[in-house]
């Protein structure tokens, strides 16, 4: 689907009496207030599809420019059920960025310089690419990030964060953390402003059901040293479980191994317990016919005064979604591949001893270590 914007210009002045106004139909008189102040303009017009010419009711249209100040400004409207916009209080003389968004579609930005006098025509032609497969199922997600000096690598506290026309700010926190949650799918403007450092504006496209990751590296000398952004889509569910801030911390600490669906599909195994045999620290013991019916034995947790204590503990607590399928030392029938197949997992989490693990799979049951699994739909890959 192309969608065009098209419009007229308004150039509202002292002596206009009548008020200006564009006809959008010839029913149709669309105006802007008639005590506005001399300097300022207005855009009105349509949005529609360039194809097929059906107009594109609910569209967001914005300009955007720079005041003498050199502070960004912005005019946001909705067309109505008419597919018409009104956008009033624009500057004259001055370049003005104007762009329409559509569901998932946002078209390409159009500079525009409105001249004070009578009303100047213009046509806009834009072309967008629509997702209609993915626009079938909009569940809302996440955008969440960070916002660290480039010199440093310290957090930056009190940066104003911004989704360009939805009328939605976060600050950071004192890690430089700004999260957006319950947001539809589709393409946002993310920008960011702190008076120490280069505002910056990034473009990004939100999946269906997904978390965005967008972190922000600034810079107080934009050229020596421009600002750098880095997007990564991430599971949304392993997200609300704290499986990424888990990973984070485990990097940085040494504690614990962490597994994407990427990481598993990649290997191509049939079996869980084949694929956590290979990491370090555990060993699989198989006792049925072609490599099945095994469990995953903890060589580095503290071993039980069992016949079988020197390999370690046999099987670990492991965990489905949040809750215990296996216990530690457990019978050896009970095996991670009676409860989970490689293709319904979004992410794992292993802890090879007591000394890994985390508080909440932790505690008097913890002398194994742990295996936390996390279940997701399947088929889809990205960065995590």
């Amino acid at each position: 689907m192309r969608i065009r914007l098209v419009g007229c210009i308004i150039a509202l002045g002292a002596m206009l009496a009548p008020p200006a106004a564009i006809r959008l139909a010839a029913q149709d008189l669309v105006t802007c207030p008639d005590d506005m102040d001399p300097a300022i303009t207005g855009l009105a017009g349509v949005v529609q599809d360039t194809i097929q010419a059906v107009i594109m009711s609910g569209a967001t249209v914005s300009a955007t420019w720079a005041d003498a100040q050199g502070q960004r400004r912005r005019v946001s409207v909705q067309t109505d059920r008419r597919g018409a916009y009104v956008l009033c209080g624009l500057p004259s003389g001055t370049s003005l960025t104007v762009q329409a968004r559509v569901a998932l579609s946002l078209t390409q930005p159009v500079v525009v310089n409105i001249a004070p006098g009578p009303p100047a025509g213009w046509d806009i032609g834009m072309g967008v690419e629509m997702r209609t497969a993915e626009s079938l199922f909009r569940v809302p997600g996440r955008i969440v990030g960070r916002v660290v000096d480039r010199r440093s690598g310290r957090p930056v506290q009190a940066v104003t964060v911004t989704l360009v026309d939805e009328d939605q700010q976060r600050a950071t926190d004192g890690n430089g953390r700004y999260t957006f949650d319950e947001i539809d799918p589709g393409v946002y403007q993310v920008a960011v402003e702190h008076l120490a450092y280069e505002n910056v504006d990034q473009v990004v496209e939100l999946p269906s059901d997904r978390t965005l990751q967008v972190n922000f590296e600034l810079s107080v000398d934009p050229i020596e040293l421009p600002p750098l952004v880095v997007t990564a889509v991430r599971e949304k569910r392993l997200e609300l479980q704290g499986f990424y801030d888990r990973r984070e911390f485990g990097e940085l600490s040494g504690a614990g191994v962490f597994l994407t669906r990427d990481d598993i599909q990649d290997v191509g195994t049939i079996r869980v317990t084949h694929y956590l045999g290979r990491l370090p620290g555990l060993r699989t013991e198989c006792t049925g016919s072609g490599n099945n019916n095994c469990v995953v034995r903890m060589t580095r947790g503290a071993p039980s005064l069992s016949s079988r204590a020197e390999w370690g503990c046999m099987n670990a607590n492991v965990y489905v979604d949040g809750v215990r399928v296996i216990r530690d030392n457990a019978q050896f029938t009970d095996s991670i591949d009676n409860f989970v197949s490689p293709s319904e997992i979004a992410g794992i989490e292993v802890y090879r001893g007591p000394s890994e693990l985390p508080a909440e799979f932790g505690g008097s049951v913890g002398r194994c270590g742990a295996i936390v699994i996390w279940t997701g739909p399947a088929g889809s890959r990205g960065s995590n």
